[in-house]
């Protein structure tokens, strides 16, 4: 069911506020992925859902409230479909490059979320907790493999060196748009796979 039929189910006045939080989210990162944060105003987005501006500051504070609940909205979908597409092969290294890639794919599509970790300022804790987020799933999604024995401590730690090789070649892509997502997704297995093959 789409947001606008959604809202169409419900008399004016009597949209649910979870339904309608999501309506303004939706519309919210398609004027964040337009404009950048800088040129999203509050005022468009309330005259592009039909609503009055005081409505969006009352579900969402401020513009800064905004664009959190989006980042956490599109990371929350990302880490659903990293686990989903690792979970679905049982090879090591085919579940490396489903997860890679549904990471890349992610980042290619979600510019403006993922500038998020590089903004600092009043984000700068919310792209801290996004990492860690990250790392820690990271982290699990190797936990189901790992031989008995393994040192938790060096798991831990592969698993944070990991999110940093992803994160860095994401920005690297937005550099190299000629370049394929799937190739850089095998070229990120070819690299790491010799190190991770450890812990499987």
């Amino acid at each position: 069911m789409t947001t606008s039929t959604s809202i169409g189910d419900f008399r004016h006045g009597r949209v649910p506020r979870e339904v309608r939080e999501r309506q303004l989210l939706e519309l919210a990162e398609t004027l964040f992925a337009e404009r950048g944060y800088g040129g999203t105003s509050m005022e468009e987005l309330a005259s592009r859902a039909g609503v009055t501006k005081p409505m969006v500051y009352e579900l969402f504070g401020s513009k800064d409230g905004v664009f959190r609940a989006c980042v956490d909205r599109a990371v929350g979908q990302m880490a659903r479909s990293v686990a989903e597409a690792v979970r679905a092969e049982a090879e090591p290294e085919a579940r490396v490059r489903a997860g890679g890639l549904a990471f890349l794919r992610f980042a290619a599509d979600n510019r403006v979320a993922w500038d998020l970790m590089s903004m600092g300022g009043q984000f700068a804790q919310q792209a801290v907790d996004i990492r860690r987020g990250q790392a820690e799933l990271i982290h699990e999604l190797m936990l189901e493999l790992a031989p008995e024995g393994v040192d938790e401590r060096e798991l831990e730690a592969a698993a944070w060196a990991v999110t940093a090789a992803y994160e860095g070649l994401a920005h690297w892509m937005w550099e190299h748009p000629d370049v394929a997502v799937e190739q850089a997704a095998d070229w990120i297995v070819a690299l790491l796979m010799p190190g991770l093959r450890r812990f499987t």
